[in-house]
């Protein structure tokens, strides 16, 4: 049972590749490797050679051949392409990342309309509620803690003034917001109407679209 053990080990941690009718199996430490002939069965290892019977690497190509592992195997070990990073590009973007948040939830929240209010208190513009509550978000950081980070956004002119903290943890609580969060979302993602065809909730389906398109 431990060399059965060690043989599923090396099959799920280590590429067991198929040379004609052998198999070419790494050892478990990873130092060298041994071919394995399932028709009688037998290995060139040093534990085969010893005791006539089934080593690790002889159960490892068997534990491969089982109709789930080859399949996982199959997925798993299949080399996806790579690129190169554009260092300079990477680097800009992650150091304006913050700036261009803010311009661009600006922008999207420039389209939400005001509802008229005909009495009390005056309130402050949707607009500027669901910006603040958008990039409270972004910054990760407590309600308080991210004032600092509002009043600098409004120096940009993002926002007409700075509401107090407990006005934006009140709106995460108010049902108005549902359907203005509703409306950008679907806005902000209607520049991936030409390449998105089907709903993903992150951009694996937009990888696997584009990747099987080109093919």
């Amino acid at each position: 049972m431990q060399r059965e053990e060690k043989g599923k080990d090396i099959a799920t941690h280590r590429l067991i590749e198929r040379k004609g009718q052998l198999w070419e199996v790494p050892s478990q430490s990873g130092k060298g490797k041994y071919t394995v002939d399932l028709a009688r069965p037998s290995c060139t290892c040093p534990d085969f050679a010893l005791r006539g019977l089934k080593c690790k690497q002889i159960y490892a190509v068997e534990y491969t051949l089982t109709p789930a592992t080859e399949a996982w195997s199959a997925v798993s070990k299949t080399k996806r392409p790579t690129y190169r990073q554009d260092w300079p590009a990477y680097h800009a973007a992650q150091t304006h990342e913050k700036a261009h948040f803010q311009a661009l939830l600006h922008g999207l929240c420039q389209g939400i309309k005001q509802p008229v209010q005909n009495r009390g208190r005056h309130r402050l513009p949707w607009s500027e509620i669901v910006f603040s509550a958008g990039f409270k978000v972004y910054s990760t950081v407590s309600t308080r803690r991210f004032m600092s980070e509002l009043v600098q956004a409004s120096a940009y002119g993002y926002i007409s003034s700075v509401p107090h903290y407990n006005s934006i943890l009140a709106s995460f609580q108010s049902p108005d917001l549902t359907p203005l969060l509703h409306d950008l979302i679907g806005e902000s993602s209607s520049c991936l109407k030409s390449v998105e065809v089907d709903f993903a909730v992150d951009s694996s389906g937009l990888t696997y679209f584009t990747s099987s398109t080109l093919v």
